[in-house]
């Protein structure tokens, strides 16, 4: 482990020199990525970075270890392929994985973390299983010259160097335009925000109900409860089909909820449609046939590939591309990756293998 280099938040942020970056949710015609406004380069599909940085190889011995959270859907084995074949590319050794089992499974991340240690890593990569708790455990790793990066998700604790994360309002308040441009006027809408006490589903659920009821939607009350399962969003939404048998759509802020609000819809043979976010494979169908409005995709790869890419510049003292200054949310700097909404008109031509779904016969814990 290299303790001798410069470390902290302070010298992340001097190397921060280029103006600070916020990147928003953009659609994706069939005929490829949108220009966004105020992005370093248009998003190039052919770039396994997409044009947001430039792609480095590392100079000095690297070591990283990374906890997540689970592995039921592709966004958290998205940012594990990311990571693992970025780090092949750049010269960077990934020394472990570790999958914490699910939301709310602090204690056996925090053992996780603490297992870093031995295995002499520089960065801990840390894609955490709940908002917080984190402080010190993070704390002292950073007394033994083991910084922790965040990705994916944030946690609430300040002892994070950087993140490459997304912007969870920005995921809601686009999901909450998708429903506007299907003229809900007047129309109910079921919610179904999951388990409690997750920052970013808080996020997203309030920022579309903002959204939604800004253009007259009506929204049935909302309760954090249950699991982030497809089980619990079909029987939620189920009970509350039963409840409001007039409602027209239903908003989840992520895909197994909006899976199993899906397979509610369909058991009750309601003309409904879903709005969700995170593409999985079996959604594509479900926004062919009607079933889902709009699906906020979560480009896990592009975190991971990125996380790597910042470990290497903050490793080296490198400048660093431009990082978003700490928020309430997010009380260190970040770096928000852009989404793309898929509907109808882009979910067949959509670069599903860049952003989210890792080839086929890859496996975790096995070489890109």
């Amino acid at each position: 482990m290299n303790t001798a280099r410069p470390r902290g938040i302070a010298r992340v942020l001097k190397a921060c020199a280029a103006p600070v970056l916020a990147l928003p949710l953009v659609a994706l015609p069939a005929a490829g990525l949108a220009q966004q406004a105020g992005a370093p380069a248009d998003l190039d599909v052919n770039d396994r970075l997409l044009g947001l940085v430039e792609p480095i190889k590392a100079a000095k011995p690297l070591r990283l270890g990374v906890t997540v959270v689970h592995l039921m859907d592709n966004f958290y084995t998205g940012i594990i392929y990311g990571i693992s074949d970025e780090a092949r590319r750049s010269g960077v050794e990934v020394a472990q994985v570790s999958v914490a089992g699910n939301y709310g499974d602090v204690q056996q991340q925090f053992a996780q973390l603490e297992a870093f240690r031995s295995l002499g890593v520089d960065y801990a990569v840390l894609a955490p299983a709940a908002y917080s708790g984190y402080d010190n455990v993070l704390a002292s790793l950073a007394k033994s010259g083991i910084e922790t990066l965040s990705v994916g998700i944030p946690t609430g604790s300040k002892n994070i160097a950087f993140g490459v994360l997304q912007d969870d309002a920005e995921i809601g308040r686009a999901l909450g335009e998708a429903l506007c441009a299907d003229k809900p006027q007047g129309k109910k809408v079921l919610q179904v925000p999951g388990a409690p006490g997750l920052e970013w589903s808080r996020l997203r659920v309030e920022a579309f109900q903002a959204v939604a009821q800004a253009c007259g939607a009506v929204l049935e009350p909302a309760a954090y409860k249950g699991e982030m399962t497809l089980q619990d969003g079909l029987t939620q939404t189920y009970d509350q089909l039963l409840r409001v048998p007039d409602a027209e759509y239903v908003f989840t802020p992520v895909s197994y909820l909006g899976m199993g609000a899906a397979q509610a819809v369909r058991q009750t043979g309601r003309k409904v449609k879903v709005l969700t976010a995170t593409m999985v494979k079996e959604e594509q169908a479900m926004i062919e046939d009607g079933r889902m409005l709009a699906v906020a995709s979560e480009p896990g790869i592009i975190m991971g590939r990125l996380i790597v890419q910042y470990a290497i510049r903050a490793n080296e003292g490198l400048p660093m591309p431009p990082l978003a200054e700490p928020t309430e949310s997010v009380p260190y700097p970040h770096f928000n990756v852009p989404n793309v909404l898929i509907t109808k008109e882009n979910v067949g031509t959509h670069p599903y293998d860049v952003f989210e779904y890792p080839p086929q016969d890859w496996k975790v814990g096995a070489t890109p």
